[in-house]
């Protein structure tokens, strides 16, 4: 009697154990998956502007400006964005911001005969990331419309 109880007892110690064991391992299947699930990485919407634009001036209103400017956006290795001119050497970009819908910088024309001449630009991206337009001011208090087109995507990143 005395090993029937004993069996029995053992028995009962090893099965709730195993069955610990079997809650323990769903748990910690369940987390695994939970934490998968928390760290899928979205894309980052800077990536959506980096490639070749095309500057569309007078959008919708009179414009002195009859030229078309080309400029290439790349995205760094640091995670900053950077704007050239590349067939324009005259233009220095900085103070780019993007907050994920709106592309804010500084264009100074370097050339300019008359001291420094800035241009702001506050360019909202489409939601097909193909576009972006926006008004623009200049350090005179003159104000156009721009949009712009891009016209290729860029692998490349510095």
């Amino acid at each position: 009697m005395k090993k029937t109880y004993f069996l029995s007892l053992l028995l009962l110690i090893f099965s709730c154990t195993n069955n610990k064991t079997k809650e323990e391992d769903n748990t910690k299947a369940a987390n695994s998956i939970k934490k998968e699930q928390e760290t899928v990485v979205k894309a980052d919407p800077k990536t959506y502007l980096v490639g070749d634009w095309k500057e569309h001036w007078g959008i919708g209103m009179e414009t002195n400006v009859n030229s078309s400017d080309l400029y290439k956006i790349v995205l760094g290795t640091n995670g900053n964005l950077s704007i050239t001119c590349p067939d324009k050497k005259k233009f220095a970009i900085d103070q780019v911001l993007f907050d994920g819908k709106e592309l804010s910088f500084r264009k100074q024309n370097k050339s300019y005969p008359k001291g420094k001449f800035y241009v702001y630009y506050r360019l909202k991206l489409h939601d097909d990331y193909n576009w972006m337009e926006g008004p623009i001011t200049n350090n005179k208090k003159q104000k156009d419309y721009v949009k712009w087109e891009k016209i290729n995507t860029t692998e490349e990143k510095r």
